[in-house]
């Protein structure tokens, strides 16, 4: 497999869709392993418990969403609580048969207005409003600010509710539904028809946004798409009830082991990146110095220092804020040429320093060279100015087993103030 795509799979988090496709599997054997009868049998002895299960899973989903907000900051964490819980009420709901419940005079029996009425319209609507909000999910923004992510996902969280009882209000009262009523019946059979491709394509978009929306720290896109797969799963087999309960248990632990290590991840990222610069830290370089870090350099190994020339002007005459973006950008920039085998670190002030795994002599100074070209190569906007930026490198190779790192670091740290000297914008070898 190409290194490449294994690294996207990393990022992506691959492995939570995986975890839903197996779901899938397992549940689809069951279900056809056990006799109907069997499976009724259970269904109904256990389906107190059931529906108790689903409530805990939902307080558990909303008191972990709101615990770790405040110490990740992840806005689509808050939303698909939201998104989720609401689908675990209205489930129980549309399963419970609640008496003398009246609004406006209207009595909402949920089981039977809403369930058999209508060939099972309100799963089919559920599961829809369902994909919509995954969809809305997969689509924000990864942060926001503190109030307005509590504000938006309480808003879902109404919306939700709002749309839910105004369709049972509706199926209740007739208004959807009714014989007399062409326009809505014929909603409703429209409904019913085009559930599986309109769900079909939601499904779609979700996976295919998630691909192109890969976030810097750990992704969370992923699993989303793993809740989508089990929510499709439930398109595909909403007339089988037993299906559609056991894909909820299956999205509320999905859910829940997701945030706990998209939690974890996040509190990694932060402990070991450059919060301005999005490339790793003083303290992660250190680590993979002192061999603390999980970072396998080989025996040859290179380390490339780059230092952004003139970057004190770019201070002075365009202001910290411009020193800023241009020191972010250039950051990327090394890092995207580094890859694959390169590990960018902050070193400190405007220096970054490359360590290049199993790389040595012509290899590294290639690589420098292809690194100095791309940022030769950027110019940084900043609101109506461009700033140009170039670098000096410094090269050390380190071929001998167990040399210590730190000064294979000062002789790459002598090549970039020879590079300086030399006039800028270069690379210098130091063997």
């Amino acid at each position: 497999m190409d290194k490449e795509f294994k690294d996207f799979l990393k990022r992506y988090r691959i492995e939570f869709a995986i975890a839903a496709l197996v779901a899938v599997l397992v549940i689809q054997v069951i279900y056809t392993i056990v006799p109907y009868e069997g499976l009724r049998e259970f269904s109904g002895k256990y389906s107190g418990h059931y529906k108790i299960m689903l409530l805990v899973f939902s307080a558990a989903i909303f008191l972990l969403a709101w615990i770790s907000y405040p110490k990740i900051f992840k806005f689509k964490v808050l939303l698909s609580a939201a998104a989720l819980v609401s689908f675990f009420i209205f489930m129980v709901l549309i399963y419970v048969n609640i008496q003398d419940v009246r609004v406006m005079g209207i009595r909402l029996d949920f089981m039977n207005m809403t369930w058999y009425m209508s060939g099972k319209f309100i799963l089919y609507f559920i599961i829809t409003l369902l994909n919509v909000n995954l969809l809305l999910i997969i689509m924000s923004k990864a942060s926001i600010n503190y109030e307005n992510g509590q504000k938006l996902s309480w808003l879902l969280l109404a919306v939700n509710f709002a749309v839910f009882f105004t369709a049972v209000y509706a199926l209740s009262a007739n208004y959807l539904g009714s014989d007399e009523t062409r326009i809505s019946t014929s909603f409703i059979k429209g409904f019913q028809r085009q559930f599986i491709p309109f769900n079909f394509l939601l499904f779609v978009l979700i996976v295919l946004i998630s691909f192109f929306n890969i976030e810097e720290e750990h992704n969370y896109g992923s699993i989303i798409v793993g809740i989508a797969i089990m929510n499709f799963y439930c398109v595909l087999t909403a007339d089988k009830v037993y299906q559609v309960r056991m894909s909820a248990i299956v999205m509320a632990v999905l859910l829940i082991i997701g945030i706990l290590v998209h939690w974890l991840n996040s509190l990694h990222h932060k402990a070991h990146y450059d919060p301005l610069l999005k490339i790793y830290n003083r303290q992660y370089m250190q680590g993979i110095v002192e061999g603390i870090i999980d970072v396998k350099l080989g025996d040859t190994f290179s380390v490339l220092m780059c230092d952004i020339d003139h970057f004190k002007k770019v201070n002075d005459n365009h202001g910290h804020e411009a020193g800023d973006i241009v020191l972010f950008k250039v950051a990327q920039a090394i890092r995207e040429a580094a890859l694959p085998q390169g590990i960018a670190c902050r070193y400190g002030g405007e220096e970054i320093i490359v360590f290049l795994r199993a790389k040595g002599g012509d290899e590294a100074k290639a690589k420098a060279e292809q690194i100095r070209k791309t940022v030769k190569g950027l110019s940084v906007k900043v609101k109506s100015k461009r700033i140009k930026t170039s670098l000096s490198i410094g090269v050390a190779s380190s071929g001998k087993p167990h040399r210590p790192a730190e000064k294979t670091i000062k002789k790459a740290d002598e090549g970039v103030y020879k590079a300086k000297k030399r006039g800028r914008n270069r690379v210098v070898f130091i063997k």
